[in-house]
């Protein structure tokens, strides 16, 4: 899905950067962004989102134990979602300025965690 306006806050620059895949989500901004914090709030855990593909990617950053506690408040939300959870507990999506990036790469496949990379050789 896509922003329904007013455009989505920025997810937190040390979420963004150092938090770890929590799950991927397809919903609407505002949807996503009550979701999101609600789910924060239950887990009294640091959550924060931003779109990736067309995917809304929830990152948690902190212990185990709060990463657990951010899981378990994922499950017992979900109803409350307006969207759709697409994955839970796998990798997070790319996150560019995080992820490196091979030189040449004309694509990210994120299905398969992959770029394309032009072939120069030919």
């Amino acid at each position: 899905m896509s922003t329904d306006g007013p455009t989505p806050p920025d997810c937190n620059p040390d979420i963004f950067k150092k938090g770890e895949g929590l799950c991927i989500v397809d919903g609407s901004s505002n949807a996503v962004e009550r979701w999101v914090q609600a789910v924060a709030k239950k887990a009294d855990a640091q959550v924060d989102w931003h779109y990736c593909g067309g995917r809304a990617n929830v990152l948690h950053l902190g212990d185990a134990e709060s990463r657990q506690r951010a899981l378990d408040a994922v499950k017992e939300l979900e109803s409350e979602l307006d969207g759709s959870i697409m994955s839970i507990g796998e990798l997070a999506l790319f996150r560019n300025g995080v992820d490196p990036v091979p030189d040449g790469a004309v694509a990210y496949d994120p299905d398969f965690r992959a770029f394309m990379v032009e072939d120069t050789d030919s």
